[in-house]
């Protein structure tokens, strides 16, 4: 077993190369602008570290979620420019992410909420708890979340994503298995170590071919999914930022109160 150089808000460790990645940002891993240039070096680690040969994505069993989705607070203080700034930043990071050369596998043992879901479905594989839930509740913040664009790629059905997408309630991990977006559902104790179980078996295998394989499924993903998220975040910078509910949606939530809209 080996330990990585130290990350911010991450602990990568090493063992018969499979390389288990818990995110660490009490109280919910929130996803801040700091974050995710620590998640950069971690990609960077790993794309030099040809013996890590599969990530498992995890968080520690004390968090209240596997990742609950952007750091809202820092969202206030955004203009239409800040905005697209942050948009491109962070998509450089995720987009790198989805496509590092290795399989990664999500166990999500906790609420994977907003951008949890979005990594969770940048995973090549996906094993969650019985007692997980996962939502894209963007609506609810004056964002458009991609507009599901995410999940498009995925082959989810149309009208469950413009449901899940427009409504922002929360769905069982049940549910989530039914339409196909999880691998294997099942109790909390038992999702890291079937993530681990998977991640073996991927690891003992050709590492050129599994690569291979990695990189040639992420391109045939690629053909239709980008240019609509692009899209649905130009919406959410050049017309949401500076609208009338924006702001109010995200104060609202923190500081726990309903919001106010200008409908």
């Amino acid at each position: 077993m080996s330990d990585a150089p130290a990350f911010e808000f991450f602990h990568l460790v090493t063992k018969d190369g499979v390389a288990v990645l818990t995110i660490d940002r009490p109280p919910v891993n929130a996803l801040s602008r700091e974050l995710y240039e620590s998640l950069g070096k971690v990609i960077d680690h790993i794309e030099a570290t040809p013996a890590i040969r599969v990530v498992v994505l995890a968080c520690k069993p004390e968090a209240r979620a596997w990742i609950g989705g952007g750091d809202l607070k820092e969202f206030l203080s955004f203009t239409s420019e800040t905005r697209r700034a942050r948009h491109d930043y962070v998509e450089g990071v995720t987009d790198r992410f989805y496509r590092l050369s290795c399989p990664t596998i999500a166990a999500v043992t906790k609420p994977a909420i907003g951008g949890g879901m979005v990594f969770a479905s940048f995973c090549d594989i996906i094993v969650a708890a019985d007692t997980a839930f996962f939502s894209m509740p963007e609506v609810d913040r004056s964002l458009t979340g991609g507009a599901g664009s995410y999940f498009n790629r995925l082959n989810l059905p149309v009208s469950f994503i413009r449901e899940m997408i427009l409504t922002g309630r929360r769905i069982g991990a049940a549910e989530l298995r039914q339409v196909g977006f999880l691998n294997h559902v099942l109790p909390e104790d038992e999702v890291l170590p079937k993530a681990l179980e998977l991640a073996a078996m991927i690891a003992a295998k050709s590492s050129a071919a599994v690569r291979a394989i990695k990189e040639s499924a992420n391109l045939i993903d690629e053909i239709g999914w980008q240019k609509g998220r692009d899209a649905a975040h130009e919406v959410s910078a050049s017309r949401l930022v500076d609208g009338p509910d924006y702001k109010e949606a995200i104060s609202a939530f923190l500081e726990r109160r309903r919001p106010s809209f200008n409908h």
